[in-house]
């Protein structure tokens, strides 16, 4: 069940061999082995991409249930405090900085026979992640317009506002979306949400999304900003904490407003994993608290 699950999160029967440190023959029986086991094909060979059957995509959900339990029943046997199985969770790009300090020290602390797999990715791409049992939980962002996310358990963290950013020197300070007509921008890759909506909003001005860099590093946008390389759309709670934050000005138009929440979603996951979970989601709770006060 090990082997099977590692295929179906590496993607690939070669890919689980290298993680496993197995030979791709020896993964590939031990899959049969279980395939034997269950009666029915888990992984339909002949396509490429590997893809599950319908029975594999129902088996994986019960493998990571069931390895879950044998991990907690183990953890007990041994007297140990917490989840010993692998918990995995994402995070979006734009919040990356808050899960490497306290959050992730408090799991160390509390839970110190847990293995916390941090991955990163566009908030949709999370969310999705999440609800196919790829990802235990995620922290992602999404327009306030959106709602709450369905098909996950939900909790909102705290507000998220994003604003455009222009070098000092730039005049006006409040200005009309037309002001910004022969503007270049400092933003994030492709597959950004607030990059995406930025460029829609300029269109029904019709207006084009000029972008002179990429870069998922809020601090660099920021201090090619003050250089006057562009202008950027950048999370006000970052913008605050900036190095350079005398030397660039927030421009404000009502026509041109990016409000945002930030959700930690939960998948099915075992009680044990769920109790990290939670701890997780209070240090971040307290991270932002910091953050924002």
């Amino acid at each position: 069940m090990r082997t099977f699950v590692a295929v179906v999160d590496a993607g690939s029967i070669s890919a689980a061999a290298r993680e496993l440190h197995l030979t791709q023959p020896a993964v590939s029986r031990r899959v049969q082995r279980l395939e034997t086991a269950i009666g029915a094909r888990l992984i339909d060979r002949g396509t490429r991409p590997l893809a599950l059957t319908t029975v594999g995509r129902a088996a994986v959900d019960q493998c990571r249930r069931l390895l879950s339990v044998t991990d907690e029943l183990e953890a007990v046997g041994r007297n140990d405090v917490g989840p010993t199985r692998e918990v995995r969770i994402g995070i979006a790009h734009a919040l990356t900085e808050l899960a490497v300090t306290d959050p992730i020290d408090r799991i160390r602390d509390d839970f110190p026979n847990a293995t916390v797999r941090l991955s990163t990715g566009w908030s949709h791409e999370l969310l999705a992640r999440v609800k196919s049992g790829r990802l235990d939980a995620a922290v992602i962002l999404l327009f306030e317009r959106e709602g709450a996310p369905v098909g996950v358990a939900a909790h909102t963290l705290a507000a998220e506002h994003l604003v455009i950013v222009a070098p000092r020197s730039w005049r006006p300070r409040r200005c009309r979306p037309r002001d910004l007509h022969d503007a270049v921008w400092i933003l994030n890759p492709e597959g950004c949400a607030a990059r995406a909506e930025l460029r829609r909003t300029l269109a029904r001005f019709h207006m084009p999304l000029r972008v002179s860099v990429e870069t998922y590093n809020y601090e660099l946008q920021i201090r090619l900003i003050a250089r006057g390389r562009g202008l950027g759309l950048v999370p006000s709670r970052l913008l605050s904490r900036s190095a350079v934050r005398s030397q660039v000005r927030i421009l404000h138009t009502s026509d041109l407003t990016f409000r945002l929440v930030i959700w930690m979603i939960v998948g099915e996951v075992s009680s044990g994993a769920e109790t990290l979970i939670e701890t997780f989601r209070q240090a971040l709770v307290n991270r932002l608290s910091n953050t924002h006060a």
